[in-house]
C-alpha cells in the first residue's frame, strides 16, 4: 500500500535526518578534540584541558586538515598525527609557547618537521578560506579574529546544503537553536544565526 505524507510532514523528517546527522558530526567534532588532549597528556605530559570549551570548533577545523595530512602521509600512525595537530591548534589557537615548544621538542625527536609544516601549510590554507567565506557575507563582526570561533561550521555545510534545498527561515532558525545547544564554545548568538541565514540563502542561489 503507497503511504503519501503531507509537506509538512516530509520537512518534518528530513528536519529529524538533518538533525540526526548534526549530533553525529558535533560529537565527531567534539571527540577529535578529546582525543588530542589526551595524547598530548600522554605523549609530553602537556595539560590542555582548558581547550575543551572549544571542543567543536577545534574539531571542526583541525578535523579536515587531520583527515588530510593522514591521506598524504599513511605511514603515520594516530600518534603522530594527535603530536602534529596538537602542534598545529598551539599555533593558531593559543599563545602557550612553553606548550608549543615542548610539542617542537617532540615533533624534531620524531623526525616530523616536513609533516608539521605541511600541516601547518594546510591548516592556514583551510583557516584563510573558511574566514574569506564568511567575510563574503558582509556581516558585522567585532573582531576578525573571532571567525575562528565558528570553524564548526566546517563539517556541517553539506547539512545547510540540504537544508536550502527545501526549508525557509523558520526551519534554519530551529536549526540555530540546535546548534548553539551543540557548540561548547562561547559564541554571538545573534552573528550566528545571521551567519547560518546568509549561507542558506547563498545555496539556495
Amino acid at each position: 500500500m503507497k503511504i503519501i505524507i503531507s509537506e509538512s510532514q516530509h520537512k518534518r523528517i528530513l528536519m529529524e535526518n538533518i538533525n540526526s546527522e548534526l549530533e553525529k558530526r558535533f560529537q565527531n567534532m567534539k571527540k577529535f578534540t578529546k582525543n588530542i588532549i589526551s595524547e598530548a597528556k600522554k605523549q609530553i605530559n602537556l595539560d590542555l584541558n582548558f581547550l575543551l570549551t572549544w571542543g567543536s570548533t577545534l574539531g571542526g577545523l583541525m578535523g579536515p586538515v587531520s583527515d588530510y595530512i593522514e591521506g598524504k602521509y599513511p605511514e603515520l600512525s594516530s600518534t603522530d598525527i594527535a603530536l602534529l595537530c596538537t602542534g598545529a591548534i598551539l599555533t593558531y589557537f593559543t599563545s602557550n609557547k612553553e606548550g608549543l615548544t615542548k610539542v617542537l621538542d617532540k615533533i624534531k625527536e620524531k623526525s616530523l618537521i616536513q609533516e608539521f609544516d605541511y600541516m601547518l601549510e594546510k591548516t592556514g590554507e583551510l583557516k584563510d578560506v573558511f574566514i574569506s567565506f564568511i567575510e563574503s557575507f558582509a556581516i558585522p563582526v567585532n573582531k576578525l579574529s573571532n571567525m575562528l570561533a565558528y570553524s564548526f561550521l566546517i563539517p556541517i555545510l553539506p547539512e545547510l546544503y540540504e537544508m536550502a534545498q527545501g526549508f525557509g527561515d523558520y526551519e534554519v532558525t530551529e536549526l540555530f537553536k540546535r546548534i548553539l545547544y551543540f557548540v561548547g564554545v562561547s559564541v554571538s548568538g545573534v552573528f550566528l544565526k545571521n551567519l547560518l541565514l546568509s549561507i542558506v540563502k547563498r545555496f539556495k542561489s
